[in-house]
């Protein structure tokens, strides 16, 4: 609570009336006068009083000094008789409300009947502040003289009058206070209901807007009084799943129900479409019964959900696609498979004739590749589900990736160009040196290069670069292929997508590679990227950063490095196995 004020807890005019009227009857001079020295009612002050002691700067201090000293020994429900130091009789009684000491009431000034006035101190008083003697000795015979009373009765009056002010300045200052706490209270719930990030709206059941809050107004365009002057359904979009009939039919359950909650489209001032919820309740006033709907924007909600079902959905016929490229890939090579075993078969029990070992063989050559097709789907599945599990783990060494990646691409070398296709392999920089896992590597130089192979036609080129930077090693592999559609650019690293289903039986494939092309880039913390131009040639672009693991030995890595070279001719016939025309003799 703040510092009381005595003005504003009593009608002060009033109280002024009731000092008039007493002064009438009594005589008795009266002033009221709060802790401040403001003065809010003199009735009947002398003239030896207002136009000498309190026109002269030392008397009127003496005269404040009087006041502050009577101020000072006022106990509530007392009064004091003081003579002030000008030398004429004060009395003070307390104003006190809640405690507090706000104002006093001063009687006087006055003489009793029964005293001798000091005439003296007077006549020399004049004469040293530089008073008129005679006019100021007039005054002072004009002074009132009571008897003690008198002055008791009119006391006993004033003491009743200051309950019944204190009683009323209480009943004012709880009034005050509890209007206060009334308009901070409504200040506060306007705040809140003006800053929720809702919409709310106050309607009767058939939806004719009563109140609405800012949010409304900023929600849907239109200002306040707009919308007091529509109906709710007015807001409602023609292309909402929910009728206004059954809008309106919602207001009416809400009668039995807690709450109603439920989703249509609205439409702003301008016409622009949103998804809302509505939660609506029944509120009760008095005698009263509206309805308070609250309406919420969940289009992001919605356009998510829709775009979660549509991906669900793509994904889905992408899986079903999936599994029917893996079940012919499956099948096409076993069918091969079982061919071929048929045809040995004959060949080998048909006793009237030799064996055409060259056939035999052949047939053999043609049920290994198929072999190899199958070992290559095999591992791209089993990988892809050990990368989507989080088992899929990189074997570290540190390895100058320059030789890596050039024996990798010479390895292949006399296949490429056995298709009449060119091959180059360049680098600025002849040693490097970094961390990596040899067979990842291998497998993602050797996926590119098959693909460039399958989408290269004869006569065209395949350059393998290696460009040394700062931060990472750049490996490029280009190809003057068929290249790849600007649309399909942005799906090509997507697991279970193909570019283009149109293309031969000798460029068919599951469509796992490239993505598991680029989650081996990325689990060495590299990244790969695609520039392509439909009819002139594609590039792809990996960077792997360049750093070393700890705790690798040298032998060790050496060690992976003749490993990977042994075993990269089986690697080769897998990784090219579902490209036709590979012959064995090749590589």
């Amino acid at each position: 609570m703040g510092k009381l004020n005595f003005s504003e807890l009593v009608n002060v005019r009033a109280l002024e009336k009731m000092a008039e009227s007493l002064y009438a009857i009594s005589g008795i001079p009266v002033g009221i006068i709060d802790v401040d020295g403001t003065i809010y009612v003199k009735i009947g002050w002398q003239d030896i009083c207002t136009k000498f002691h309190r026109g002269h700067q030392e008397t009127n201090d003496r005269c404040t000094l009087s006041d502050k000293s009577i101020n000072e020994n006022l106990v509530k429900g007392k009064y004091i008789e003081y003579k002030c130091l000008n030398n004429m009789w004060d009395i003070g009684v307390p104003i006190i409300i809640a405690g507090e000491h706000l104002a006093t009431i001063f009687m006087g000034q006055f003489f009793y009947d029964d005293e001798e006035i000091d005439r003296d101190f007077f006549y020399n008083q004049a004469l040293q502040f530089g008073f008129d003697v005679e006019a100021y000795m007039e005054a002072l015979d004009r002074v009132p003289r009571y008897s003690k009373k008198k002055v008791q009765d009119i006391i006993g009056y004033y003491q009743g009058l200051v309950n019944t002010l204190a009683e009323s300045g209480l009943r004012q200052l709880v009034y005050e206070g509890s209007k206060k706490e009334l308009a901070k209270n409504q200040k506060y719930l306007y705040t809140i209901y003006n800053s929720v990030n809702d919409a709310i709206f106050v309607h009767d059941f058939y939806g004719e807007i009563i109140d609405c809050n800012h949010t409304a107004t900023t929600m849907f365009g239109y200002s306040n009084v707009e919308l007091i002057n529509m109906n709710i359904n007015d807001l409602m979009s023609e292309k909402s799943i929910l009728t206004k009939i059954q809008l309106m039919q919602s207001f009416q359950k809400a009668r039995k129900n807690d709450a109603i909650v439920f989703e249509c489209i609205f439409t702003t001032k301008d016409g622009n479409e949103f998804w809302v919820e509505l939660n609506t309740s029944v509120i009760k006033f008095d005698e009263n019964e509206d309805i308070i709907t609250t309406i919420r924007d969940i289009t992001d909600r919605k356009l998510a959900e829709l775009a979660s079902q549509k991906e669900a959905y793509e994904l889905e016929n992408l899986r079903t696609e999936f599994f029917g490229n893996i079940s012919h890939e499956l099948k096409t090579p076993l069918n091969i498979i079982f061919g071929v075993t048929q045809i040995v078969e004959m060949e080998m029990q048909n006793k009237d004739k030799p064996i055409d070992r060259e056939k035999v063989l052949n047939n053999l050559k043609i049920e290994k590749q198929n072999c190899f097709r199958l070992l290559r789907l095999i591992n791209n599945l089993i990988d892809s589900t050990k990368l989507d599990s989080g088992y899929f783990e990189l074997n570290m060494v540190n390895c100058n990736i320059i030789n890596v990646v050039e024996e990798i691409t010479l390895s292949v070398a006399e296949y490429i160009n056995s298709n009449n296709i060119s091959l180059t392999f360049d680098t600025d920089v002849e040693e490097k040196i970094i961390a990596c896992d040899l067979d990842k590597i291998e497998r993602i130089i050797l996926n590119l290069l098959s693909n460039a192979v399958k989408f290269t036609p004869a006569g065209g080129d395949i350059f393998v670069n290696i460009l040394d930077g700062k931060e990472y090693i750049t490996i490029t592999v280009e190809d003057t292929g068929i290249g790849i559609p600007p649309q399909k650019l942005n799906i090509i690293f997507d697991r279970f997508r193909q570019v283009d289903k149109s293309f031969a039986r000798n460029h068919e494939g599951s469509g796992i590679g490239l993505s598991l092309v680029k989650s081996l880039v990325e689990m060495h913390g590299g990244d790969i990227d695609v520039e392509s131009k439909y009819g002139i040639g594609t590039k792809f672009i990996i960077k792997i950063p360049i750093k070393i693991a700890d705790n690798i030995t040298r032998e060790e890595s050496n060690k992976q490095v003749n490993s990977m070279i042994d075993n990269c001719v089986e690697r080769i016939r897998i990784e090219f196995s579902d490209i036709y025309n590979m012959d064995e003799r090749d590589i």
